[in-house]
């Protein structure tokens, strides 16, 4: 018989096995449904965003290219630069308080938005009443126009029609602003919500001349397909400019950003209810094929090749993985479609809703690689059961042993899965230490389960007791359901114990920690004569503790070790820091919240060439190491700085801190403003915080200031979303892991009725068989409970610390209740099929021994 003649063989029984039913593959059905639907709904998400972001690229970002300057506008011959090349719309933003015209009203910190007559280039603004925005905007009745966002005219308590007032100047507010086509995102964490005012309005409301802390942004509308050559012509001729260029596609890259960490960590929640239904896959195939031996013994006895052997019931596995892929492709598909409305108010892009094709193929590959991973073992031992086998009653001892050939193509497609995964993750460190996890359970687990089977022997045979029966039948030669049970019910168990104490230190994190280590308040574009009056200002103010100042100003990262930044490859999670202006500042003493990594701070009055600390994270990012030079543009100066140290930094504490901290005397020369932090005593008598906002309002109104609640009331609800979201795709990680604890425990009871029925002819009784049962089933658990206590503590904590950069702390009333629930409803079942094999009669188990 050729080949084609074996797989026309092959084809034909495994059509004859297909008739015979899917009994006992519901678990395989559904996790295999669960796991893809989890990766392609993650997928499908993402590519729908990336989509909507491509066709609205233009509109959020303003125009087909955007250039912006921090803290002066562009000189005459950049601005003709710009307007030769396309028409220009200019949008100058700063923060600013706002407040009521009205006694007693309170000022709030706000975004202004000062555009001109050709403002939007691209989508429309939406007003309520829906007016024209010029004529909004517009001077009427001595007065000019500003439309407000709806949260704005909470926090002042104003309607349409009032007045409210901007530093010197007083505006009407004309219309609501419902939304800005170049907005950026919810998710962006802006400080203040805007307001859109007449750019010709800035001179009479005192809000333009030298020192003002403002960004300045040119717009350009181009013909279509010229903005990138545009884009490279204006970084390329003004190099000393020290403005940002980026067109279309670099729109919401702080979103992205954001939306890539997202989707990568509910893409690896997916991935792990995936990898978890593989263990119940494995079970259920492992469990078929237990149940097939007679037939495949007589496939033997008949001349039937191993090659037809496999690949029949490699053909009955994937037609069956098939019946699950599909469907999880259809749950995944929908997600998009069912977010959509609800991802709106959190994104300035819409999804683009549809079939992704690259995304479902994607899904399903992981399916399909999971699958063949999962099942191939049992295949490759199914198919080599001896003839004679078919003559005897077990076959378990009859298995030979496999050597590591047979198991290559299943290790082949582990090391496909694997790759796959790290290639999918947009960070690649998350995607290596997930594989790294997953790898090192599975071994931990299988050493565990040999350990504990080698160690049962050890048992003495003569000693009596319901116990070291149990722990005997744990040990015994022809028991491999033991070792199976005990790896899958703790690998199970240790990613459920996992996921709670990731998820209560992520809640932790944002509900107590970080709030009471937060300051009260930010201040924000301390002018250099208003320092003094202001330190001396704060600190007269009962109850207030800790006050905290730092200079600051803004530049453009332009080279690293001396080569443009553009040709240094800079990591994935570090390109941020070089793609627009960053806060830089200058210390004598090494701020607070910092360790060093490597090298040494500077003696506190060094005058010396200029060095600099960067965050050690980000230097690795940057390609950074001690003695490389970093060079920052400010205001068209270059200033090239060695580092001299990597800091550790806990953004966590909400202090002041940089990525890049200069020697003294290295900005000799740049204008600074200063920013500084307040905290405030929480059991002073009275209001510390109101006092303290007063004061300052009231004495300074052209500092900003940033109340922390407020901003943590805003952290708080993004995290709120963030944790619905991964707890959604963990909830379909729960689910599979129940499934698969359940298709354990069913594992073994073929191999209980047999033993049911020994102790049954020998004597037992049924209170001496459930009583021997049921502890073996208990040990078990416990043993497998207590290692995944262990190792799913420690797989949690290396993703707190690692991944989210958040302190670890132990949450064992979590941990225990979770593994002590799984645990116990997956024990109890399995008392319970116990019970029911008591029912059975010995005849029907014994007539073919």
């Amino acid at each position: 018989m050729g080949i084609l003649g074996e797989v026309a063989l092959a084809l034909r029984l495994a059509r004859r096995e297909l008739r015979t039913g899917l009994r006992g593959f519901g678990v395989f059905l559904s996790c295999l449904a669960l796991g893809v639907a989890a990766v392609a709904g993650v997928k499908s998400l993402a590519t729908a965003y990336d989509a909507g972001l491509v066709r609205d690229a233009s509109a959020l970002l303003g125009g087909d290219v955007e250039v912006s300057l921090p803290l002066r506008p562009a000189s005459v011959d950049e601005l003709a630069a710009l307007t030769a090349r396309g028409h220009v719309s200019h949008v100058l933003s700063l923060r600013i308080m706002a407040r009521r015209d009205a006694p007693g009203a309170k000022p709030t910190l706000a975004s202004l938005r000062a555009v001109d007559a050709a403002y939007p280039l691209y989508g429309q603004v939406v007003l309520d009443p829906p007016l024209p925005l010029d004529a909004v905007l517009a001077q009427r009745d001595g007065l000019p126009g500003a439309a407000v966002s709806p949260q704005l005219l909470d926090r002042l308590g104003a309607k349409v029609g009032e007045r409210i007032r901007l530093a010197d100047a007083e505006f009407v507010i004309r219309a609501v602003l419902t939304r800005e086509p170049d907005a950026a995102a919810g998710l962006a964490a802006s400080l203040g919500p805007p307001i859109l005012i007449s750019s010709s309005q800035l001179a009479a409301s005192g809000l333009s001349g030298p020192g003002l802390i403002a960004r300045h942004a040119y717009r350009l509308k181009l013909p279509p397909g010229v903005s990138a050559a545009v884009a490279r012509e204006l970084r390329e001729g003004f190099p000393e400019a020290g403005w940002r260029v980026r067109d279309a596609s670099g729109a919401q890259p702080g979103l992205s950003r954001i939306m890539d960490r997202l989707t990568a960590i509910m893409g690896l929640v997916g991935l792990t209810a995936l990898l978890l239904g593989g263990i119940g896959i494995a079970q259920a195939v492992a469990s078929y094929l237990d149940g097939r031996t007679s037939s495949i013994a007589a496939m033997k006895c008949l001349g039937a090749p191993t090659r037809v052997v496999t690949w029949t019931y490699l053909t009955v596995v994937l037609t069956l993985a098939v019946g699950g892929i599909v469907p999880g492709l259809a749950l995944g598909a929908l997600l998009p479609a069912l977010v959509a409305p609800l991802f709106d108010t959190v994104s300035p892009a819409a999804l683009v809703v549809g079939l992704h094709g690259q995304a479902l193929a994607l899904a399903a590959c992981f399916g399909l690689l999971t699958v063949l991973t999962f099942s191939l073992p049992a295949l490759a031992g199914a198919a080599r059961i001896a003839p004679l086998s078919l003559l005897r009653g077990q076959v378990a001892a009859d298995l030979p042993r496999l050597g590591v050939r047979v198991f290559l193509p299943a290790m082949v497609c582990a090391l496909a899965l694997a790759s796959l995964t790290v290639a999918t993750t947009p960070d690649r460190r998350l995607g290596l230490g997930f594989v790294g996890a997953v790898v090192t359970a599975v071994g931990v687990f299988q050493l565990f389960g040999l350990l504990t089977t080698r160690l049962a022997r050890l048992v003495p045979r003569r000693r009596p007791g319901r116990v070291a029966v149990a722990l005997r039948a744990l040990g015994r030669p022809g028991n491999r359901q033991a070792g199976r049970i005990l790896a899958a019910l703790g690998l199970g168990l240790s990613i459920l114990c996992a996921l709670g104490q990731v998820d209560a230190n992520f809640a932790q994190a944002l509900v107590s920690d970080i709030p009471r280590r937060a300051p009260a308040f930010f201040f924000l574009d301390i002018q250099p004569g208003q320092l003094e009056a202001f330190e001396a200002t704060v600190r007269g103010v009962p109850g207030v503790g800790q006050l905290d100042v730092s200079p600051m100003s803004r530049g453009r990262v332009t080279r690293l070790r001396g080569q443009p930044v553009e040709n240094v490859p800079v990591a994935e999670d570090a390109r941020w820091v070089v793609r627009g202006d960053r806060g830089i500042t200058f210390a004598a003493t090494m701020p607070r919240s910092t360790r060093l990594v490597a090298g040494d701070w500077w003696p506190a009055d060094y005058a010396g060439a200029p060095l600099v600390s960067v965050d050690a994270e980000l230097a690795q990012g940057l390609g950074l190491a001690i003695d490389d030079t970093v060079t920052i543009n400010v205001l068209g100066r270059d200033i090239t700085a060695r580092v001299a140290n990597l800091r550790r930094v806990n953004w966590l504490g909400l202090s002041i801190n940089f990525v890049f901290v200069f020697s003294p005397g290295a900005l000799t020369g740049v204008p600074f403003t200063s920013l500084a932090t307040a905290h405030t005593d929480k059991n002073a008598t009275g209001n510390p915080d109101e006092a303290l906002f007063r004061a300052v309002s009231d004495r300074f109104p052209g500092i900003s200031i940033i109340g922390v609640g407020k901003a943590l009331d805003d952290v708080v609800r993004l995290a709120d979303k963030v944790a619905a979201a991964v707890a959604a795709a963990a909830g379909t990680t729960l689910l599979a892991g129940i499934l698969v604890l359940i298709q354990t425990m069913a594992a073994g009871m073929r191999a209980k009725a047999y033993e049911a029925v020994i102790y049954k002819v020998c004597g037992a009784s049924r209170r001496d068989i459930l009583g021997m049962l049921s502890l073996e089933n208990v040990l078990l658990g416990l043993l497998a409970g207590l290692m995944a206590l262990l190792l799913g503590t420690a797989l949690a904590w290396v993703f707190v610390t690692r991944f989210l950069e958040l302190p670890f702390v132990i949450f064992a009333g979590r941990a225990l209740t979770t593994v002590g629930v799984a645990a116990g409803l997956t024990l109890g079942l399995g008392l319970s099929g116990v019970y029911r094999l008591l029912g059975r009669k010995a005849w029907a188990t014994l007539r073919n021994e």
